[in-house]
């Protein structure tokens, strides 16, 4: 039985974290490797639970590689972010 509102919110998680990854950058402490997409990221999968959050955070991140032509790393960020 699949939940439509989990759905949603999954869908909505993956598109904040694709935008918060690609456009807004916000590094006070580690200038390196600071996103806010991070946030979005772990909050993902302490709202969502371990299935949805793992989708909605892969997902994300995946995308925001894919759009910023990091093809090569979209597979692996799909797994690292996800877990």
């Amino acid at each position: 039985k699949t939940n439509t509102k989990k759905l949603i919110l999954t869908a909505l998680f993956a598109a904040l974290s694709c935008i918060a990854t690609m456009s807004i950058e916000f590094q006070p402490l580690a200038p390196e490797d600071t996103f806010t997409g991070d946030a979005i990221v772990i909050l993902s999968g302490v709202l969502l639970g371990p299935v949805y959050g793992f989708l909605a955070a892969g997902i994300g991140s995946c995308m925001s590689d894919l759009l910023g032509g990091y093809l090569v790393y979209a597979p692996v960020t799909f797994l690292i972010k996800g877990l």
